[in-house]
């Protein structure tokens, strides 16, 4: 089992851009996800 994740944008207020046609796979197993400050990072995990 697999989640993907497609051409994923993700925009605040219609202005700002913070998450541009992301896509990725990611297949069985434990993650993590790390980024800088205003990275993106959580917008990915929790987009709304």
């Amino acid at each position: 089992m697999s989640i993907r994740i497609e051409n994923l944008t993700v925009k605040f207020h219609q202005k700002v851009t913070a998450v541009d046609h992301v896509n990725v796979e990611i297949g069985q197993g434990i993650y993590g996800l790390l980024g800088e400050n205003g990275a993106g990072d959580r917008v990915i995990i929790r987009p709304s």
